[in-house]
């Protein structure tokens, strides 16, 4: 596995465009980084999409490169009207598509969250909806959004717009704060190295505030002109992913550890686990976390304490090895399901091996959930040595 992905724990978003549309690029930019293909639905054809769409995953799956789709879809700027004329059509090609996530545009409200996920259920689909807080309104019910959805997207070009440019910066720490708290994943997007759209290098200014949002607590970064149009789509992404790393050197792993550990927000035995396990492996130094998941949600729970291992999440669903490419520290393995305890132990051996996070002899911390494959049932952990 690429080694810069598997010591990297904040994600990258690529928007997709002309000036990465051919074979050759995608590959370079799974290779040079990117963790997440978007699809901004406002451009191109849907037939375009969809063809650069598989385009990506079998070029993930060739490459072992587990890779998400997001398909962004537009919506109305003022007076949003009917959820099912706004976003109808573009749900309906997302099911098609069998999308990882969809990000919603121009959501005021989490009513209209709702709307769309009931939507989504006629169809007996379970995309993990985003939404992009990007109006006014939306950042007074970013609480009550956070409640109804899986994730939200910091749009600061449209934000900046409706609540003027100098109260973006806050305003953005706040929602990744929120975020954060909920253990729901948050991309800060829009103009993050923008100068790379027609340069090779970005300004420090650019390169502050990528690592500024990587302090802050996002799970992902967006690139959008950069990658779409720009002159540089590999460039920028390799540049993204060392800005980031050598920010995650400063990131307070152990601070926010004690902080979430006094948090009486969750209570339930799940996240207790999942707590358990992250403050485990930074007593002992493990190497990593391996979280057994049916779901994903036991990875997500250890995600929201942000340690400093990598959290490895072993499922055989390749859905949730899509979905698990955007939550902070994450890296989805796919591997069969374990028939029993002693098949556990042996798997996570395995993608310790395989992912390269540990070599033999070293400590890494199990998670998992008696009897398996019951999804929610995470009831053990163990410190395991390679």
């Amino acid at each position: 596995m690429n080694q810069t992905k598997v010591k990297r724990h904040v994600k990258i978003v690529c928007t997709l465009g002309p000036a990465s549309s051919s074979p050759g690029v995608v590959e370079k930019m799974l290779k040079g980084g990117m963790d997440i293909a978007r699809f901004n639905l406002a451009h191109g054809t849907l037939e375009e999409h969809s063809r650069l769409i598989s385009e990506v995953r079998s070029l993930s799956q060739r490459l072992k490169l587990p890779t998400g789709i997001l398909l962004d879809l537009p919506g109305l700027k003022r007076g949003v009207g009917d959820i099912k004329a706004v976003f109808g059509q573009h749900l309906g090609f997302a099911c098609s598509q069998d999308a990882d996530f969809i990000a919603l545009s121009f959501i005021s409200s989490a009513r209209q969250v709702k709307e769309v996920k009931a939507l989504l259920k006629k169809t007996n689909s379970e995309i993990p909806v985003i939404v992009k807080i990007e109006q006014a309104q939306a950042l007074e019910e970013s609480s009550a959004v956070l409640e109804v959805c899986e994730g939200i997207m910091v749009a600061r070009g449209d934000l900046a717009a409706e609540i003027s440019i100098e109260k973006v910066p806050l305003a953005q720490k706040q929602l990744i704060r929120k975020a954060n708290r909920c253990g729901k994943p948050v991309i800060t997007a829009t103009q993050m190295l923008e100068s790379m759209v027609h340069l090779a290098t970005p300004t420090r200014a650019e390169a502050a505030d990528v690592a500024n949002a990587v302090l802050d607590g996002s799970d992902g970064l967006m690139l959008s002109e950069e990658t779409s149009i720009g002159d540089y789509p590999v460039e920028v992404i390799e540049t993204m992913a060392r800005i980031a790393m050598e920010a995650e050197v400063a990131f307070p792993y152990e601070q926010i550890l004690r902080e979430t550990w006094q948090d009486a927000l969750f209570t339930e035995v799940n996240d207790a686990m999942a707590r358990a396990a992250c403050q485990i492996a930074c007593q002992v130094q493990a190497r990593a976390i391996i979280a057994f998941t049916t779901g994903g949600t036991t990875a997500l729970r250890a995600s929201k304490y942000r340690p400093r291992q990598p959290i490895l999440a072993v499922t055989p669903s390749e859905v949730i090895v899509r979905r698990l490419s955007l939550p902070w520290g994450v890296i989805p393995v796919r591997k069969p399901e374990p028939a029993n305890l002693e098949e556990v132990f042996e798997l996570a051996r395995e993608a310790a091996l395989e992912t390269g996070v540990a070599r033999k002899g070293d400590l890494v911390v199990i998670t998992a959930g008696l009897p398996l494959s019951v999804p929610g049932s995470t009831n053990l952990v163990k410190v395991h040595s390679v």
